[in-house]
């Protein structure tokens, strides 16, 4: 039963994916647009795509209209395709320091129009930041040091660079990173709300003190004058994400 249901799920995955001669990547419909991946087995179900979208990243609130969304940890895109199928005049800014999966995102991002917009930038006031192949996120903390050298950016310099004077919904999904971003920011006033996974989870799991953010991200928004909005699922990765938006909107 368990290789029939292996060899089932290649070829669930072999009828969903093709194969990509101009990018040399791999890609499949998601939402009516490609979804550029590195490998067939990185094949996401649709399905589990529109739970995390509807039930986490986007649940509390959805972008509309002429919204500016930063999104740290874009990945292959998939969920920036969920917001492009709502609200197609939204600036999506999705950052990704991986460098295969950033090339991938590009290709993403091509379809849906000039304000998806994909960045390879580490955003952190560290000079170098290295990546390991195997990993899709960055080698830092308690993660072995990397040998790919990645772009790197402070946070000002990213703001300027990208033009934004605001943010509607900040979202990161950074493996530990997130209190080294909410760190570097000094002026708040600017970004309504966030949507941030915390990794606390990993911490339990033996992966290293490194990723015990949550009780950090909570403190630093309500200081900044945020309402905090946990999510209770019964899910430890779930549970880890915090909405937060401005109190005064």
């Amino acid at each position: 039963m368990k290789l029939f249901n292996s060899i089932e799920k290649r070829v669930s995955r072999l009828l969903q994916v093709k194969f990509d001669k101009s990018t040399g990547f791999y890609r499949h419909k998601r939402f009516g647009k490609w979804v550029y991946i590195r490998l067939p087995k990185h094949l996401a179900k649709e399905s589990d795509i529109l739970w995390v979208c509807e039930n986490l990243f986007f649940h509390h609130y959805l972008p509309k209209g002429n919204d500016v969304v930063v999104d740290l940890g874009a990945g292959y895109g998939d969920e920036a395709l969920y917001v492009a199928s709502k609200s197609p005049d939204v600036t999506y800014i999705g950052v990704e320091a991986q460098p295969v999966i950033f090339e991938c995102l590009a290709n993403t991002f091509r379809q849906p129009g000039e304000k998806f917009i994909a960045s390879p930038y580490a955003i952190t006031d560290a000079e170098s930041v290295k990546f390991v192949s195997h990993f899709s996120y960055a080698a830092v903390g308690e993660i072995p040091e990397g040998y790919i050298d990645v772009p790197t950016m402070e946070w000002a310099d990213f703001l300027r660079r990208y033009k934004i004077d605001r943010i509607d919904l900040f979202k990161m999904n950074i493996e530990g990173a997130e209190k080294e971003i909410l760190q570097g920011i000094d002026n708040f006033s600017f970004i309504k709300r966030f949507i941030i996974s915390c990794h606390d989870f990993r911490a339990n799991n033996g992966d290293g003190e490194y990723f015990r953010t949550k009780e950090f991200v909570v403190s630093t928004l309500e200081k900044n004058g945020y309402r905090i909005k946990p999510f209770n699922y019964g899910i430890s990765f779930a549970n880890d994400w915090i909405y937060a938006e401005r109190a005064d909107l």
